[in-house]
């Protein structure tokens, strides 16, 4: 419970004798604040970070040079086919599957975000490069492992990875994709390293 204190001291020949108060009950107030936190900082359909948080973080990561950074980005297949064929409610229902997919393996080591319709985003904060390429691995098992029990929508994802070591800049995670996306398909991302943003 949230309490707001209102004091006022009560004096008597410039002597302190006492202090009248009032207390009451601002929790209404309090969960209203965290709300509107809430809404800024997610994205309503998924409930996980929405871009503006996620580039946030990015960007304090940033100027911390001597922390390593992975990023994992994923894309939805085919989505533009499944709005035009089975509606937007069925995308929505695949946007949430994933989401969840995710949640279970991002939510406790990473900061986890949608960043587009279809996209998402994962920032692994101090973690090794062989980290970042397992938990590649584990989310491709994940996805064949949900597909295989046939609950929920088919998920068909393409993601990659990139990761800064202490001496990178985090543009060059960025140039990363960057190059990555210009030789492949946009849904076809594939693992790239450091060394895609040398020249």
């Amino acid at each position: 419970m949230w309490f707001e204190e209102y004091a006022t001291p009560i004096y008597e020949k410039d002597e302190l004798v006492a202090v009248q108060g009032i207390i009451r009950n601002i929790d209404e107030r309090v969960k209203f604040i965290q709300d509107i936190e809430y809404q800024m900082s997610h994205d309503p359909l998924t409930n996980i970070h929405n871009r503006q948080f996620f580039d946030n973080i990015a960007a304090k990561s940033n100027l911390d040079f001597d922390t390593p950074v992975a990023m994992i980005l994923c894309d939805l297949d085919e989505l533009k086919y499944m709005n035009d064929t089975h509606g937007h409610k069925k995308v929505d229902e695949l946007i949430k599957a994933a989401a969840n997919l995710l949640k279970r393996i991002f939510s406790d080591i990473a900061v986890l975000a949608r960043v587009g319709g279809d996209e998402f985003a994962i920032l692994l904060i101090d973690k090794s490069k062989q980290e970042g390429e397992s938990l590649c691995e584990l989310l491709k098992e994940e996805i064949l492992l949900q597909n295989s029990i046939k609950k929920g929508p088919h998920i068909s994802m393409s993601f990659g990875h990139a990761y800064r070591s202490h001496s990178n800049s985090w543009k060059r995670i960025k140039k990363c994709f960057k190059i990555n996306g210009e030789e492949k398909n946009r849904n076809s991302f594939g693992p790239v390293d450091e060394r895609n943003g040398k020249q």
